[in-house]
């Protein structure tokens, strides 16, 4: 075996191996000792671009059905099965030029796994039964886009490029396009692209696990070296994205829900080769930046954009549309000629100055840094992320290639800023006011293109610096060098420092992950955030204000490896910073010094109070079962109205009404504090005198209040037929449990760990209802529960409902007859998912400020559930079973049609329903 050459990060103890079979294929071979599961991820080089032209959208019809039978293992069912059953995951995604399948299993399957893995991809039946069926999926799957403004954009994007490049194909695919034909089915046509294009070739494969390397490499040659290699590499690209005609034009575009942006384009070339210079990124954090002499200030400053977003835009092996993405407000709808100028007068400040030299180096220490204290990712993520940068990276590269950051010279910059001149320009503006001429094929946009005006091309052209725009200063809150507390200073769980009346703070430092990072949650009690439901509107409004105005200020934190976010809760507010610890108790006290200025602008006020209101009113657009898992949780959760009653609240209040709620908002103030990661215990005690003293400026504090939540028990089983503006019909049917105890946690974890992927494959595979379907575990108020739910473009909600109940009624006949062993190992394996290990100290810091919230002092709840499973026999899971299925079960039905006949359940309206049930009072 040779030795590699990849470089890794210092804190990286992985080993790696990189090889190639005699077929061709590249392989990366991970050995990660403390790895909880084994996982496998495959690139193929071949995507949407790759379709036939009168076959669109075959690329990713081919991603559907490997997984639908092999030579080996028929059954179309198997393969998903198999990863479940072995406490696994699995999925695909098809790209433009690349497809990725990938999954993840226990360690004493992986070799079984990656045997079903490699016939799956190198021998695919396509059975007539499976592809029949699929075109119906990826027919549910298109009708669930056609309102969907990101499709739609896309494809009125797609029509007006050059023809002749394949991003103009239609990516997805229907039942149009995959249809059978005299001289060719479908069968075929997906039989004959994967001939035609996939090979070993043309594929890069990653292992991950802690199996040793050799024993990898066994695996991937058994298995793997069998893949067709008879097909050469891929032609390159040659066709340009856009033509002269395509250039120094604005497309309109009226979207489904009301919004107002305006998008400028330029077009770059193939920027791949200039990976090891980050050039790009690094251009678009400049324009980009939301600093003080920023674009983006200049613009908020005269009241025509709400935000801006730089570098985006679609890329790949020929192309890449670098995009500026602006958030209009009204009066910047009357202005983009002006919003235009200010852009051309910051490139030409940019061109002006010599490349920015200490900006730079501010962000090639933050990469080096993330490079250096990577936190773990999981065998999953960490096998999907390598096998795609196998595709686009050297190989001493495959590891570093995304943190590779060179000092570029004068002339690249300068090369790249030439790119940004008026003759490269396309602008795109979307807004439901806009002129439109024509409609879109597919998702039927209107849209329409007309020339920019030569006059201000020219404009353009001749635009020097405004007054006001510079590039920004030296990041204040970058620090010089990152020390990490010694790793005698690790605590196993976190510590209660301080529990008083009006103030409680835990804390736990943390060298698990090696991370110079640390977190710090903040709950604040409000109560005059939470009296009733205007309360609760107007803290979402004074949230967004308050957020709107210290964006500027507080914006190089988040350039210099900080972050925080604000967020509305139950009982009032929870502020979390994170990141880099240096420096961040100083941001939460600039952070809660700002807090109390409570006074905002009346233009502003009057702008996001528009911004929000229009936000909640499109979620009536939304898709059906987002819509009534939305209304579910504002039937059962006080204080979680409906967003159209929020809008209607928010819509009636004055500048004066907010002013005054504002004035009375931070009083009687408690605080529940976590401090956790790279934190010395002295840290912890400036972090108490600091949110002490903020809490004794307030005036009095105050104290805990107690939980609330509405009961269904008694109800009984209740149908609520929801009115919803979607064409696709929805179900979805919760089950409560009836406490919150570790056994009933355990018992629906159980029911959904195995039911899920049989109710998939049974509504979705075989009887294709639709296109969205599955079971959840959904625990509310505490309490664990599951759900069914399935969205169908053609099917009634009453029988969705028929379907289920038929199906859960099959699966509790064959539920007893499970044999011992075979249960067994299903508890084990769900025991196995939640007994692993936090992935990062995002990933556990999550978890316990959860923990904490709910009252789990111990944070032993996971092991209490552990042991309940362990404990659980057969016969009792099964009387379980069979009682979520009682004619008294207190189930809910949200649907969007009526209930079903001859039914036990008692049909409802939700105000009904909510009038009824008991509001309960919990104090944790």
């Amino acid at each position: 075996m040779k030795k590699t050459q990849l470089v890794q990060s210092p804190a990286d103890h992985r080993r790696y191996q990189p090889l190639t079979l005699n077929n061709g294929l590249r392989v990366l071979l991970v050995e990660q000792a403390d790895a909880e599961k084994s996982a496998a991820a495959m690139s193929v080089n071949v995507g949407h671009f790759d379709d036939p032209a009168d076959r669109e959208g075959l690329a990713h019809f081919l991603e559907h059905l490997v997984f639908l039978g092999s030579e080996k293992f028929p059954e179309a069912g198997d393969y998903a099965q198999f990863i479940s059953g072995h406490g696994g995951s699995h999925n695909a995604w098809t790209g433009t030029e690349h497809s990725c399948f990938y999954f993840d299993i226990e360690d004493n399957a992986f070799a079984d796994g990656l045997e079903r893995f490699a016939d799956m991809l190198g021998a695919p039946l396509f059975a007539e039964a499976s592809v029949q069926k699929e075109r119906q999926a990826i027919e549910a799957e298109f009708s669930m886009k056609l309102k969907d403004d990101g499709r739609r954009i896309y494809q009125a994007h797609k029509e007006t490029i050059n023809p002749a490049h394949p991003f103009a194909k239609f990516s997805v695919g229907n039942l149009q396009t995959l249809d059978d034909r005299p001289h060719q089915s479908a069968r075929d046509a997906v039989r004959d692209f994967y001939q035609q294009q996939y090979a070993a070739s043309r594929m890069c494969l990653v292992l991950v696990s802690a199996l040793p390397l050799a024993r990898q490499q066994q695996l991937a040659e058994q298995y793997f070296v069998q893949m067709p290699d008879h097909l050469p590499a891929k032609t390159a690209l040659t066709a340009p994205l856009y033509q002269s005609e395509h250039l120094g034009i604005q497309l309109n575009i009226q979207p489904h829900k009301p919004t107002q942006r305006l998008v400028l384009s330029f077009a770059l070339p193939d920027i791949q080769p200039w990976y090891p210079y980050k050039v790009v990124s690094f251009l678009a954090h400049l324009i980009g930046d939301e600093g003080p002499g920023s674009l983006l200030s200049g613009l908020k400053q005269q009241g025509l954009v709400n935000a801006l977003s730089a570098g985006g835009g679609i890329d790949g092996s020929n192309y890449k549309d670098f995009t500026l993405a602006f958030e209009l407000t009204h009066a910047g709808m009357a202005q983009r000629d002006l919003i235009l100028q200010s852009c051309f007068a910051y490139f030409a400040l940019l061109r002006q100055q010599a490349f920015p030299l200490y900006l730079f180096q501010e962000r090639q220490r933050l990469i080096q840094w993330s490079f250096t204290y990577q936190e773990p990712r999981a065998s999953l993520q960490l096998a999907s992320d390598l096998a795609i940068n196998l595709q686009h990276y050297p190989e001493h590269d495959y590891i570093f290639g995304d943190y590779r950051m060179e000092t570029p010279s004068e002339s690249l910059y300068r090369q790249l800023l030439s790119y940004f001149r008026a003759e490269n320009l396309r602008v795109m503006l979307i807004a439901p006011e806009v002129s439109a001429s024509r409609q879109a094929r597919w998702y039927h946009t209107p849209y329409s293109v007309e020339p920019l005006a030569a006059e201000l091309l020219a404009g353009l052209a001749q635009q020097q610096p405004m007054p006001g725009y510079r590039l920004p200063e030296p990041n204040p809150y970058l620090v010089g060098q990152l020390q990490l507390i010694p790793l005698s200073g690790h605590q196993q769980q976190p510590e209660h420092l301080v529990d008083t009346e009006h103030l409680s703070l835990w804390f736990k430092a943390d060298t698990d992950f090696h991370s110079p990072k640390g977190h710090i949650f903040v709950q604040l009690t409000l109560p005059n955030t939470v009296q009733d439901l205007t309360q609760l509107a107007l803290t979402k409004l004074w949230l967004e204000l308050f957020l709107d105005r210290i964006n500027e200020q507080f914006y190089p934190a988040t350039t210099a490896g900080l972050s925080y976010n604000l967020y509305v809760q139950q009982h009032g507010l929870t502020l979390h910073s994170s990141g880099l610890s240096a420096n961040q108790i100083a941001l939460l006290q600039d952070l809660l010094s700002e807090l109390t200025d409570r006074q905002f602008s009346e233009q502003r006020f009057a702008e996001l109070q528009f911004q929000l209101v229009r936000h909640w009113r499109s979620q009536i657009s939304g898709k059906p079962i987002s819509q009534l898992f939305s209304q579910l949780s504002s039937l059962l959760q006080p204080l979680n109205p409906d967003t159209q009653q929020l809008a209607q609240l928010l819509e009636q209040t004055d500048f004066a009404a907010f002013n005054q709620f504002s004035a009375n908002a931070l009083q009687q103030v408690h605080i529940d504090a976590l401090m956790l990661g790279n934190w010395h215990k002295s840290d912890s005690y400036l972090l108490e005198r600091m949110l002490t003293q903020w809490q004794q400026q307030l005036g009095s504090p105050g104290q805990r209040l107690p939980r609330q939540s509405f009961s269904v028990q008694g109800s009984g089983p209740v149908w609520l037929q929801q009115q919803l503006t979607h064409d696709d019909q929805a179900l979805v049917i919760y089950l409560p449990a009836k406490d919150r105890s570790a056994a009933a946690m355990a018992k629906f974890m159980l029911a959904n760990h195995l039911i899920s992927p049989e109710y998939f494959h049974a509504l979705r595979t075989e009887q294709q209802l639709g296109y969205l379907v599955g079971t959840g575990y959904v625990p509310m108020n505490l309490k664990p529960g599951m759900a069914f739910y399935v969205q169908s473009p053609k099917t009634a909600a009453a029988d969705l409902y028929y379907a289920t109940v038929i199906f859960y009624r099959k699966f509790l006949e064959e539920l007893p007859e499970i044999p011992a062993d075979d249960f067994a190992q299903i508890k084990s394996s769900l025991i196995a998912q939640i007994r692993e290990r936090d992935t990062s100290l995002a990933s556990r810091a999550k978890r316990l400020w959860l923990a904490i919230g709910q009252g789990d002092y111990q944070c032993s709840l996971s092991q209490r559930i552990q042991d309940e499973l362990e404990a659980l026999s057969l016969s009792d899971f099964c009387s379980f079973c069979y009682e979520l299925l009682a004619p008294d079960y207190d189930a809910i039905f949200m649907a969007t049609g009526p209930a079903p006949e001859h039914s036990l359940m008692r049909s409802m309206t939700t105000a009904e329903l909510a009038s009824q049930l008991d509001l309960q009072t919990d104090w944790l």
